[in-house]
């Protein structure tokens, strides 16, 4: 028979349960007592403080680390040294144990300067570094070096106009036939082919011929696009006779706001087979801007319009001066102020 009290395990339950109190006092009391001895906020500068005698000294130390500080980038022969790293040094793939000093080796990328590498931040490191985009902002860190911009910094870019591609000729093709003449009076009619193969068609009636100084045509497609200005003769030689013969010709002008003043002639009696060969063209470019998050984003200019590199920004700094169906040629005036055409082959940028 046991002889341990018969309420042993309630005791030694109940000093257990005083022992875990005991505890979580004394941390509780601890706790408090690391603000007390460590506490940066104390009375006055904490010279009567007893309980650190470094109080003032701890404060201003704080005070000092949580301020603004400019640290200044050191120099080493005009390359950044990084205070706490060094100076970066490189491996030889061929000699992986000799360290290389860009500044006294060789061009890793010949026709860049390593010097420009290390003084612009660029990656030297890939084989195709020059073709990279640092700064994903559409130009090469080869086409970066060459317009002396920055090639980490997507803000410094070089002209936009580098980066225009020419994708396709969207043209309406025109002609005004002849049609009927009398006493000076003339009866034109239009005929035309868009360039998604759509005929417009559109006519003066013959009881409302025009006279020289007339606007036409009164409506519908390319309603006041032109003025009359008068009918003249001149000598053609027959493409099939070889004879010379004197023709009929109907001279207007375009009254468009990017073709105002362009002269244009119908001869009367053109054959169809040389009409395509005789008509003119109202030429829109297709283009796309390859750089800055615009790529894939198609816009459209009018020849002889001005337009906006990026296409929606305010200032159209740039002269779409002719399209064909092979290329474009775009005026604009560089950084220096000089006036520059380019011209871009259709599928290309510059």
């Amino acid at each position: 028979m046991s002889k341990l009290p018969k309420n042993f395990e309630k005791t030694l339950l109940g000093v257990a349960g005083v022992a875990a109190l005991g505890c979580i006092a004394l941390g509780y009391v601890k706790s408090n007592a690391v603000d007390a001895d460590f506490s940066r906020a104390v009375a006055g500068d904490g010279k009567n403080d007893p309980s650190i005698p470094e109080a003032l000294a701890t404060s201003k130390a704080v005070s000092s680390l949580a301020s603004d500080r400019v640290i200044e980038t050191a120099e080493d022969e005009g390359r950044p040294v990084d205070l706490f790293v060094g100076i970066p040094l490189f491996a030889d793939k061929n000699n992986p144990n000799e360290p290389v000093d860009l500044i006294d080796g060789k061009e890793v990328h010949p026709g860049i300067p390593n010097r420009w590498w290390i003084q612009n931040g660029a990656d030297i490191t890939f084989a195709n570094s020059p073709d990279r985009d640092d700064d994903n902002d559409g130009f090469s860190n080869r086409e970066e070096f060459k317009a002396k911009t920055h090639p980490v910094d997507a803000k410094s870019i070089p002209a936009l106009v580098n980066k225009l591609a020419y994708l396709k000729d969207e043209s309406t093709m025109w002609y005004i036939q002849f049609g009927m003449e009398s006493e000076g009076k003339w009866a034109p009619k239009l005929t035309a082919l868009t360039h998604d193969k759509k005929r417009i068609q559109n006519k003066i009636s013959a009881i409302k011929m025009l006279s020289p100084g007339d606007t036409f045509f009164v409506e519908g497609a390319m309603a006041g696009r032109f003025k009359f200005i008068g009918i003249i003769e001149k000598e053609v030689i027959s493409e099939r006779t070889k004879l010379v013969q004197k023709v009929k010709f109907g001279q207007y002008e375009d009254l468009k706001a990017n073709k105002k003043g362009e002269p244009y002639e119908s001869q009367s009696g053109l054959p169809d087979a040389q009409l395509v060969a005789s008509a003119y063209h109202d030429r829109t470019a297709v283009l796309d801007l390859r750089a800055i998050g615009y790529e894939g984003k198609e816009f459209k200019v009018e020849e002889r319009t001005r337009f906006a590199l990026p296409p929606d920004a305010k200032e159209k700094a740039y002269l779409l001066k002719k399209v064909t169906p092979e290329a474009i040629e775009v005026e604009y005036t560089d950084a220096s102020g000089a006036a520059q055409t380019l011209e871009i082959s259709k599928g290309n940028t510059p």
